[in-house]
């Protein structure tokens, strides 16, 4: 099973939106020194990324310089603004611009970028065998039409962190079903200032359209089939968005159809649910000082529905792409730093000053990650079984179908099949 069905199904459309961004405002990297001895100026390139994550990633721009002579790297930061991101990169692509080589580009922009022809294929640069050491949903969102056109830099996935204090009075273990979850309600009622089962993101938002997601998937459905049909008003999605439904109704708090993560993060950090589904990058938030449930928290796939089999997380974070109108020299020079940026040591550095998970597997084993992240122990099964978004070139209109139709239904406007089947109609008319 899987959410990232048929590449061929859509045509290009400039999208926008982010689950978290990789940017700043513009600056460049090491100086290109001039060539002694007669030797050829090395080729620079230009990466560009958004402030987001400007300073780690600078970096490594600038430890990449330093390691050789044959091509240096200067930098364009953007603004920290998703959509300011994507515009910039449409328009410098979509032009034909070269003055950038490389790009941080957000997972769900694969596709469109893809469709539109402005990727260069990377899969004579990256075998089978080196695309196997990656989380392959990784390797996923970053191909498309069966080429490699991207390749993973770092990557997020949700999880379930829960009150182990509270599991571990109660002497169970944590439930892998949503019914064992609501099964507990009861029980946990007042324990260590728990009000709530669970809360999560379910606000008019792209965060909607992740929590949605999992639950469909966790429930052995499908967005698209796979031969890229939508299949969103099956059987197994109305189930999937009933139990979404009921855990809005009985099970979070009333405000749960208006919280992202910032607002449903509060509750769990106030002690008042027995779990949440969030980001990776919680776990520290968690565990801070100030925080009323620091040592006391747990992590655990998320629940599967009656007819699920297993637990998938939707994935986030940011691949590398070239700009397909650059020439081969400047194509060459991009590719090594992608390499250099993909590395395994590099990996390591990127998660150990960023705390931004990494894309290659060996990575999560190793005893200094482990050491910084103690909870990749339990994150890593979590993170291989990711899954993306629907990978699709009208990625904001499939989004916005998703947000307006789901929030309806969860906050009952309109009964869950009216939901599912408008989103169906929305789907079929963009694959024609």
């Amino acid at each position: 099973m899987t959410l990232l069905k048929g590449k061929k199904l859509w045509l290009p459309l400039i999208a926008g939106s982010l689950v978290f961004s990789l940017a700043g405002c513009g600056g460049n990297s090491a100086k290109t020194e001039p060539a002694s001895n007669g030797a050829k100026d090395p080729v620079t390139i230009t990466f560009s990324f958004d402030q987001g994550i400007g300073q780690p990633a600078q970096t490594l721009v600038d430890e990449y310089n330093a390691s050789q002579d044959q091509y240096v790297v200067k930098t364009k930061i953007l603004p920290q603004d998703a959509n300011v991101v994507h515009d910039d990169f449409v328009n410098k692509l979509a032009s034909g611009d070269k003055s950038v080589d490389v790009m941080a580009l957000d997972v769900v922009y694969v596709a469109e970028f893809a469709a539109a022809g402005w990727l260069t294929d990377l899969t004579p640069y990256f075998d089978q065998a080196t695309q196997d050491k990656y989380l392959p949903g990784t390797i996923e969102t970053a191909t498309y039409n069966g080429q490699l056109v991207a390749f993973p830099w770092f990557t997020n996935a949700s999880a379930l962190f829960y009150r182990k204090d509270v599991l571990d009075q109660l002497g169970v273990e944590p439930p892998t079903t949503y019914q064992g979850w609501m099964d507990l309600q009861s029980k946990v009622q007042g324990m260590n200032d728990v009000q709530y089962t669970g809360v999560f993101q379910a606000a008019l938002s792209e965060a909607l359209v992740c929590n949605w997601v999992e639950y469909v998937a966790n429930n052995g459905g499908e967005i698209l089939d796979a031969s890229g049909k939508p299949v969103v008003n099956s059987e197994n999605n109305i189930e999937a968005t009933q139990i979404m439904l009921d855990m809005v109704k009985s099970y979070a708090p009333q405000g749960v159809t208006t919280y992202t993560e910032p607002e449903s993060e509060q509750v769990f950090l106030d002690g008042k649910a027995l779990f949440i589904r969030d980001w990776s990058g919680f776990w520290s938030q968690a565990n801070k000082e100030g925080s009323k449930v620091k040592d006391k928290v747990g992590v655990a796939a998320l629940p599967v529905g009656p007819k699920g089999t297993e637990s998938h997380s939707t994935l986030g974070g940011l691949n590398l792409v070239i700009n397909n109108s650059i020439d081969d020299e400047h194509k060459a020079a991009a590719v090594d730093f992608i390499k250099y940026l993909s590395s395994e040591s590099v990996q390591k550095k990127m998660n150990l000053i960023a705390a931004q998970p990494p894309v290659l597997k060996e990575v999560y084993q190793d005893p200094e990650v482990l050491k910084a992240n103690p909870f990749y122990a339990d994150f890593y099964d979590i993170i291989m079984n990711g899954k993306a978004r629907p990978m699709s070139p009208h990625y904001s209109r499939v989004s916005d179908s998703i947000q307006r139709n789901i929030h309806a239904a969860l906050s009952e406007h309109i009964d869950i099949k009216t939901a599912l089947d408008t989103i169906q109609t929305d789907l079929e008319a963009l694959s024609k």
